[in-house]
């Protein structure tokens, strides 16, 4: 028999698994922690119900997909006094450390490649979470630093599959604006902009320059060509389980924040 410990878990809190980059992240951060001698243990522990049962988990530490924003969750972790690192976007007053993409950064890439190719009307199409909020809102203001032209700003409330994205560009087109570029906060959205766009004879470049944003490196199998700017969520995934291990192993005090690097990938689209 073994005679190594038992893994200890890490409290896994995210409000859902099936988005593609956030598996990714998961997956990288997993890897890394087993080794080390610890497991992700993933729950509905955003949930009240469930808030008791995560006391009685006794987890190492906790790893959270998204802003830890829920105040009663917030109570509960506080109070088990580990290590919290808090993933993708941080709340305003982060309880521990965390490891983030800047939103706002790659709106503004967004808005001065578009500058740089001389488009003069822009458009933006977004979902509405907290994320593509920051990438919106970097996005409008350097477009307006820039002297672009926003004629449009279309807000999905929901957006999980292509039609929602398509839907989304039909909304654009119903505004009866004329506009020579669109950001598209998701390369979802921008793969069906780019869908929808050729359905009307519109053609890409030529016609409308479009510019995606990547979590996972996906744009090609959404559309060939597709501009996209992005973080990869495997390196924040390793960023973050490093950060985890480092503070469970005293290396790292609390108040941590590592900003994944975005990186822009010009192809056709643009």
């Amino acid at each position: 028999m073994s005679s190594l410990p038992p893994p200890r878990p890490i409290a896994l809190i995210a409000p859902r698994l099936d988005w593609a980059p956030a598996a990714r992240a998961i997956q990288a951060c997993a890897e890394l922690l087993l080794p080390a001698g610890y497991y992700l243990a993933a729950g509905p522990w955003h949930e009240a119900q469930s808030l008791p049962l995560l006391g009685d988990l006794r987890p190492a530490a906790a790893l959270t997909i998204g802003p830890l924003d829920d105040p009663a969750l917030r109570t509960v972790l506080a109070a088990l006094e580990i290590p919290v690192v808090e993933t993708w976007n941080a709340s305003p007053q982060p309880l521990d450390g965390a490891v983030v993409v800047d939103n706002a950064e790659a709106g503004r890439m967004a808005a001065r490649h578009l500058a740089a190719k001389r488009h003069a009307q822009v458009a933006c199409i977004s979902a509405d979470n907290a994320w593509e909020r920051a990438r919106r809102e970097g996005f409008i203001g350097s477009a307006a630093a820039l002297g672009l032209d926003l004629v449009a700003d279309i807000v999905q409330p929901e957006v999980q599959h292509m039609n929602d994205g398509r839907m989304a560009f039909l909304r654009l087109l119903a505004t009866n604006t004329i506009f020579d570029a669109v950001f598209c906060t998701t390369d979802l959205l921008a793969a069906a902009s780019v869908s929808e766009a050729h359905n009307r004879d519109l053609q890409v470049p030529q016609d409308l320059a479009v510019l995606g944003y990547s979590d996972d490196g996906s744009a090609a199998q959404w559309a060939q060509g597709l501009t996209t700017l992005g973080a990869d969520a495997a390196i924040l995934g390793r960023r973050a389980g490093q950060l985890l291990l480092d503070r469970l192993d005293g290396e790292r005090g609390t108040g941590e924040r590592v900003t994944v690097e975005v990186v822009f990938e010009e192809r056709l689209s643009t």
